[in-house]
């Protein structure tokens, strides 16, 4: 016996067959409000507190949604990576543009930050801090390239706002140079801060990796020398999706890091990490 199912039907149930299995729910950062500062007013205001009070004052202003549109929108990257045994796996994953910043479209800072502020805000927004092998694929997939910049140390200079301020207005040069836009993906701008196996062994440290030359070699190989207060203009905070797509499946960044096998997909170091994630007042 044949059945037969009405067209009316099919509209409800074409919706289901249809479901894309693919998609990644976005990051979850709240609307920017009309009257929130502007990125040079925010730095300017940062000048004269303490590290604490701007950890703090750069908190809640990313947390309620001072954030330039562009980097709402995420870039999606695909490759092919392999496990620890070798073997092959589709992996889709999606990225901020550029790192974190303060302000609207046409007028915003770059703001560097300590990992405890990147790793709360991660888990606001339902975001990641990315690895050392993520930070080499995206600048292999960044539409936009540009020559770090570096400011000689003097004296403790390189930490203060002036100096991030600075170096802001150098990389919009450079990008302007390059022809890059907002919402590109840009890179070599700055190191950035990063998960790894060493968190678990490096208590009250921060990890950093990259700042990429044009020759795609980085200037900064892993390191977690500093403690974690220490914030200096060339620090950057650039956040991926939690969520991935491995062979055609959503899972998080912490369960394939955490793997015996798959963590390999997103991290170059020995051994699965332990710790995935910055935790605040370790002793």
């Amino acid at each position: 016996m044949s059945v037969r199912i009405s067209p009316f039907l099919l509209l409800f149930f074409i919706p289901y067959f249809t479901f894309d299995q693919t998609r990644i729910k976005p990051l979850q950062i709240p609307k920017r409000q009309l009257d929130a500062e502007t990125g040079s007013a925010f730095m300017q205001r940062m000048i004269s507190l303490t590290l604490e009070e701007r950890e703090e004052e750069i908190y809640k202003a990313l947390a309620s949604g001072n954030i330039p549109e562009f980097l709402r929108k995420a870039v999606r990257l695909k490759s092919t990576f392999k496990d620890l045994l070798g073997r092959s796996h589709e992996l889709i994953y999606e990225v901020m543009p550029d790192y974190l910043a303060i302000g609207n479209e046409v007028d915003f800072c770059r703001i560097p930050m300590n990992p405890h502020t990147a790793q709360r805000l991660a888990d606001l927004f339902g975001a990641s801090l990315i690895t050392a092998k993520i930070s080499d694929h995206i600048y292999e997939n960044a539409t936009v390239k540009v020559d770090p910049f570096f400011y000689k140390p003097v004296g403790r200079e390189n930490e203060s706002v002036e100096k991030f301020i600075l170096h802001n207005h150098q990389i919009e040069k450079q990008k302007s140079e390059a022809n890059g836009e907002d919402g590109q993906l840009i890179a070599g701008i700055k190191k950035d801060v990063i998960l790894s196996n060493r968190l678990g062994n490096s208590p009250n440290k921060v990890v950093i990796y990259g700042w990429h030359k044009l020759d795609g070699v980085p200037i900064q190989p892993v390191y977690s020398g500093h403690v974690d207060w220490y914030v200096d203009y060339s620090h950057g905070i650039r956040l991926m999706n939690e969520k991935v797509i491995l062979d055609g499946e959503v899972v998080s960044v912490l369960e394939i890091l955490s793997d015996p096998i798959l963590y390999k997909l997103l991290s170059n170091e020995n051994g699965p990490m332990l710790q995935t994630g910055y935790i605040e007042n370790v002793k």
